[in-house]
């Protein structure tokens, strides 16, 4: 089984705030939060003429909000976007079949503690981020621990999924990349992700005594991360990249996005090393002594 919301080849939307993923979106944003296909989705967007022009507004407000209602400089432009199906009726049916399935699957096994079992493909802090007052706040809040693939009771699941962990959880179990593990635990939907959260009677089954993240690495690397425009496909699949959850309380309505950050300040993926460097540990490692 594999997940059907996390799909990026059903959607795409020409939206402005798509653009850092090359239009393309998940069918979980679209069909479940947005609920934006077939009708697409219709919203104002607020612009002061004074601002604009980096101009100073008459009132001393920085941003565009409910109290310019009325104001001479304000002004709105009505905005239409509608996602396009990028594959065949008769595919998008079949999509929604297996849709439908994972979701039976889902009620089926809800608030129960299931049996499972992966090997571990990386460990990262679980950071938030929030902007106000023209500010940014990084926060650690436990680690995420990523299985290419996992054995779900009676199901594999061959897809991307995780468990949620508290710092002490990481002080104390030290869990590293290929680890492999067995352990308890319920398993939630997150965002359209499947995640393993409470997690209990765990289980070494292999322990690959690599080097891995405790709670003094994470809280340096929450001062130290970069963020990026983009979402490049290197960083998403390197150990040292990740995409965190952004509330953005300066805008005139809270704003909620996803952000990718590298937790090793690198600024852009044409100057990382870092992926050599592990290559090299992995040769090491794997070298008779």
């Amino acid at each position: 089984m594999i997940n059907p919301y996390k799909r990026s080849d059903i959607f795409k939307c020409n939206s402005s705030g798509h653009e850092k993923f090359g239009h393309k979106v998940s069918a979980y944003y679209v069909l479940r939060v947005k609920k934006c296909y077939p009708q697409g989705c219709l919203y104002f967007k607020w612009f002061c003429q004074l601002l604009n022009k980096g101009k100073t507004c008459k009132r001393g407000y920085k941003h565009v909000g409910k109290k310019c209602f009325g104001c001479k400089y304000y002004y709105d432009e009505k905005i239409n976007n509608q996602p396009v199906l990028t594959i065949s009726e008769v595919e998008y049916n079949e999509f929604l079949d297996s849709m439908d399935e994972f979701e039976d699957w889902l009620d089926s096994i809800n608030q129960k503690n299931l049996n499972i079992e992966g090997k571990i493909q990386t460990v990262k802090p679980a950071l938030s981020k929030t902007i106000q007052n023209e500010s940014s706040r990084l926060r650690l809040y436990g680690f995420f621990i990523h299985f290419d693939e996992a054995f779900i009771d009676r199901i594999h699941w061959e897809d991307h999924c995780y468990a949620f962990i508290y710092p002490d959880f990481q002080q104390k179990y030290k869990f590293a990349p290929g680890d492999k593990i067995d352990f308890r635990a319920r398993v939630e939907l997150d965002n359209g992700r499947l995640v393993f959260k409470k997690i209990n009677s765990i289980e070494f089954l292999e322990k690959s005594n690599k080097r891995t993240w405790d709670n003094t690495d994470a809280l340096i690397a929450r001062h130290t991360a970069f963020p990026f425009d983009n979402q490049h496909q290197k960083c998403l699949h390197c150990q040292y990249g990740m995409l965190i959850d952004v509330t953005d309380k300066s805008a005139p309505k809270w704003e909620r996005g996803r952000e990718l950050i590298c937790l090793k300040s690198v600024t852009h993926p044409k100057d990382c090393i870092f992926h050599i460097e592990e290559k090299l540990v992995d040769l090491v490692e794997s070298c008779p002594e």
